[in-house]
């Protein structure tokens, strides 16, 4: 029986099996699930033998902030995005950062949830000259499919739209935000195949793929690694992850080592700054072009450099732009190297 809450929709990606089953098509675990039974991200149930999103514009916060705190460095540079989060998340992270949000599922009773539908989201961005695009971030926007899809269809294409994302997505489900104008994901990785695999329950092979797909489509690619102490900081751990970002993407790719901080149910002390520099340094002897690491405000490595003559190009501090030194084509001044911003130099980061 469906009730009158108005954050109850029906999914857009489901099958119906068996028995009044039916399996969730939107992230790779695809849940299976009986008659009221919920998804393992807590916002999706069986109720009938249909599926329904239980958190359809249900805001748990909401923000006007530049696009470099996604992090995204080369797409849309000093820009402002209306950025928009809700409840819950498919991965299981102890050390989760924005535990407070992702870790809970959408408030009980729609009475006390903040709801907007997309033509609200439309006004609040309209109504602020300062703000150029959408970025769906905080939680994992993935399972607000439905709501970000409508939003970014009635959303004019003068707008960016990015995802924050763990890029757990189904093919079809990122297929259908590509297709909807989806233009920008910043992506999350928390340590290598191995790391990722045993302690989140995935298969983090779906995530490159994706990429690799979002990237055919054009879809500027941001990646980032939180390097977290005694977890995933080895050497060979980020070797792997970069040597598979230069063997499956591309070595232009911007990539982003950012630091963690003891949160939810992981107490162990920070990263320290020096261990951030030297995967930076590791990152750039193995060949990647733009390296940045994160969380530590007004450090120099959080600027962007020329990836041939290392000629300072942004200065940054922390999420905002002091210095620019580009020119109008979008190269070096000094060597004349092309740098790949997003949408003036767009690039396909997947090799052929």
């Amino acid at each position: 029986m469906i009730s009158d809450d108005p954050r109850i929709k029906e999914a857009y990606l489901y099958e119906c099996l068996d028995n009044d089953d039916v399996q969730c098509n939107t992230c790779r675990r695809q849940c299976v699930l009986r008659k009221n039974q919920e998804g393992f991200c807590k916002t999706r149930k069986n109720i009938d033998g249909k599926l329904y999103t239980l958190s359809y514009g249900d805001v748990s916060s909401y923000s006007v902030n530049p696009v470099e705190k996604k992090p995204a460095y080369h797409f849309f540079p000093g820009q402002m995005a209306f950025t928009i989060g809700s409840w819950g998340c498919n991965f299981p992270c102890d050390w989760c950062q924005n535990f407070d949000i992702s870790k809970r599922p959408p408030p009980e009773n729609y009475a006390f949830s903040s709801i907007l539908d997309p033509e609200k989201v439309i006004e609040c961005m309209k109504t602020n000259s300062i703000i150029e695009g959408i970025s769906f971030s905080f939680n994992e926007p993935t399972l607000s499919l439905e709501f970000s899809i409508d939003v970014m269809q009635q959303l004019d294409s003068s707008y960016f739209k990015q995802y924050v994302t763990n890029g757990y997505m189904t093919k079809d489900a990122l297929t259908m935000l590509i297709d909807s104008g989806l233009n920008s994901m910043t992506v999350s990785f928390k340590g290598s195949k191995d790391v990722m695999d045993q302690h989140l329950q995935i298969n983090s092979d779906y995530i490159w793929e994706n990429i690799k797909y979002a990237s055919e489509k054009e879809v500027h690619i941001e990646l980032v690694y939180l390097v977290i102490p005694t977890l995933n900081d080895e050497v060979e751990q980020i070797e792997e992850f970069i040597k598979r970002i230069k063997n499956e993407l591309s070595p232009s790719i911007p990539v982003h080592f950012t630091g963690y901080s003891p949160a939810y149910l992981y107490s162990i002390p920070k990263t320290p700054t020096y261990t951030l520099q030297k995967v930076h340094s590791l990152a750039k002897k193995l060949g990647l072009e733009y390296v940045y690491i994160g969380n530590i405000p007004g450090h120099p490595l959080q600027s962007t450099y020329c990836s041939k003559c290392s000629e300072l190009i942004y200065r940054r501090d922390q999420f905002t732009i002091t210095y620019t030194n580009i020119t109008k084509e979008y190269k070096c001044p000094n060597c004349d190297q092309e740098i790949f911003i997003y949408p003036y130099r767009p690039q396909k980061y997947y090799k052929e």
